[in-house]
């Protein structure tokens, strides 16, 4: 009888193990995630209307680490989803990543190595979906 209760222990302990290491290896570390995003060029564009939009979402990229180096309006502000664009990397690592992050679904591709940008962000009419804290900057 004790010899099951002492193998159970064993195998919980196991189990608590292989959790804890699964937990461990699958974390993202805070500072390895603001390295890479302060790494990652960005360019906001405004895309729905809304006014100040695109400065906004780039402050609250900033906060995340993101390198905001361009401000301002699409081409056309009718856009109803936001659209992630790559910009210098035809396997979309930066836009996918970007993504990741920001949770838009939507990614294109029209790579231009001399515009010095990784990505672009058209914001769309979801964009308080996306950044549900827009409205409390400025």
């Amino acid at each position: 009888m004790s010899g099951k209760v002492i193998l159970y222990i064993l195998i919980l302990l196991l189990g608590a193990f292989l959790v804890s290491m699964i937990f461990v290896f699958t974390r993202e570390d805070p500072q390895e995630i603001y390295r890479r995003n302060s790494n990652l060029r960005v360019e906001v564009l405004n895309g729905c209307g809304v006014k100040r939009l695109a400065i906004k979402v780039a402050n609250i990229l900033r906060q995340n680490g993101f390198n905001v180096i361009q401000i301002g309006n699409a081409h056309r502000s009718d856009f109803e989803e936001s659209v992630i664009i790559e910009r210098s990397d035809n396997s979309l690592k930066n836009a996918k990543y970007f993504a990741r992050r920001t949770k838009i679904k939507n990614i294109g591709s029209d790579v231009d190595p001399a515009l010095h940008i990784d990505v672009t962000l058209i914001l769309g009419a979801d964009y308080k979906k996306l950044f549900p804290d827009v409205e409390k900057e400025f």
